[in-house]
This record gives structure tokens, sequence and C-alpha cells, in this order.
């Protein structure tokens, strides 16, 4: 409400107003700077979504990347050296 320019405290009041009276489809019109029922006038971008989707597998497949190489390495830090350990005092 605040990036179109209207009130936001009176559009959030209207629409706590509308959702409490049944409602459930009210939301904010930034045409009429008010509160209107927006059912089927909501449009999301496919574009949006699909890269939206691609960012989300892309970070899902390098964490498992990065799951698999630390599970790739061998546990329990350097070798001790061959003939066992030794003290030379």
């Amino acid at each position: 409400a605040d990036n179109s320019g209207m009130n936001s405290t009176d559009i959030i009041s209207s629409l706590y107003t509308a959702h409490k009276g049944g409602q459930a489809s009210a939301g904010v019109d930034i045409d009429s700077h008010g509160v209107a029922d927006v059912q089927g006038r909501i449009m999301d971008s496919l574009a949006t979504k699909q890269w939206a989707t691609k960012y989300a597998v892309d970070a899902t497949l390098n964490v498992l990347r990065v799951d698999q190489i630390i599970m790739s390495k061998p546990a329990g830090g350097p070798k001790p050296p061959a003939g066992g350990a030794r003290d030379d005092d």
C-alpha cells in the first residue's frame, strides 16, 4: 500500500475488517485505491516462477555436491608414521 501512495494504516484496517466480515478474497486494489474483491485478478509472471524454480534446484544441487565432497573425505586426520610412535628421549 505504501508503494502505491496509499495510507497503509487505513488500507490494512479496511482489509482486516473485510476479512473479519467474511470476504476471504478481499485484497488491496491499487486501481481503486481501496479494498476490493480481487478473486481472479491476481496474475503472477510465469517467467518469475520458472526462474525461482531453477534457482531453488541449483541451490539444492550445490548443497548436495558439498555434502558429497564432505562425506567422501576420510575421517580421522593424518595417518601416523610407519613404525609406530617413538619417543626420542
